[in-house]
């Protein structure tokens, strides 16, 4: 599994970021949280990330933090919830104000 992605931003957007590894792009989705720690394209950075594998896709989703790396975990045990809507519960704040609310 993928824990952990370190490079150069590549490309920033609202919704996903690509990394550049030694000449590779992984693109990582992101919540709106973590975007705000993501620095201008060409700078580095260092993403916890989680794989997410399915059959007609791999999806590597991006996290400033392990504690929001867990709480994405967490809420992906939820029933109904999937990763797009674990990112919009994410996107609401920081994940300490999120798990007091």
């Amino acid at each position: 599994m993928i824990a952990l992605v370190s490079g150069e931003v590549a490309v920033r957007r609202p919704d996903h970021v690509v990394i550049n590894c030694g000449g590779v792009g992984y693109r990582l989705a992101v919540s709106a949280e973590t975007l705000r720690h993501v620095p201008a394209a060409g700078l580095g950075v260092t993403l916890h990330a989680h794989l997410v594998v399915r059959d007609d896709a791999l999806a590597l989703y991006g996290f400033a933090t392990e504690e929001e790396r867990d709480l994405f975990l967490m809420l992906l045990g939820v029933q109904s919830v999937g990763p797009k809507v674990a990112l919009a519960v994410l996107s609401g704040g920081p994940p300490r104000e999120i798990l007091s609310a």
